[in-house]
């Protein structure tokens, strides 16, 4: 049975609760952090993401994924994208790892788990499907995504087998 997104007052709950992680922040690092845009676009397998883009920054959520698990996701996705944001203020986005002890730090002092990842049940819950494109290496063939597929050829980029190390190339069609 198919997920619904989350409605227009649980979407204010998380907006607010993400506004609340902020304040958090701010009074644990005697700081002031701006809010930031919340947007309810992702689809897929990711619960949250932090964005920074010169100097636009926002937090984006999954709204099916906060729907299917939404007490887990205020407790834990808006503590970890708000972590990223506070990491990227106090030490700068490209000074620091992603997941790394700068973002454990803040993550721990907003007092949720410093967990990287979560494995989310992605039943009934939209994902995007990619077109696949078979490439060949030594010892097995492999499937690459559109994605992928369009840097081969656009950008020249090579991947490699983590098997044997030999370079893919594109299985004639």
């Amino acid at each position: 049975m198919p997920i619904e997104p989350i409605s227009e007052s649980q979407k204010a709950e998380v907006v607010a609760a993400t506004e609340d992680c902020i304040k958090k922040a701010g009074q644990l690092y005697d700081r002031q952090f701006s809010s930031l845009p919340v947007l309810f676009d992702l689809k897929g397998s990711c619960a949250g993401m932090y964005q920074r883009r010169d100097a636009s920054r926002h937090i984006r959520y999954n709204p099916w994924l906060f729907a299917k698990h939404y007490a887990y996701s205020l407790r834990q996705t808006v503590p970890h994208e708000v972590a990223h944001y506070v990491a990227d203020c106090l030490w700068g986005i490209r000074c620091i790892k992603p997941h790394g002890k700068e973002w454990r730090s803040v993550m721990t002092a907003l007092g949720a788990e410093p967990v990287a990842t979560a494995k989310y049940s992605l039943e009934g819950i939209p994902v995007r499907q990619y077109q696949r494109f078979s490439y060949q290496c030594e010892c097995q063939v492999h499937q690459l995504t559109a994605i992928r597929h369009r840097r081969v050829l656009l950008r020249k980029a090579v991947y490699r087998c983590q098997h044997c190390g030999g370079p893919l190339r594109a299985v004639a069609q």
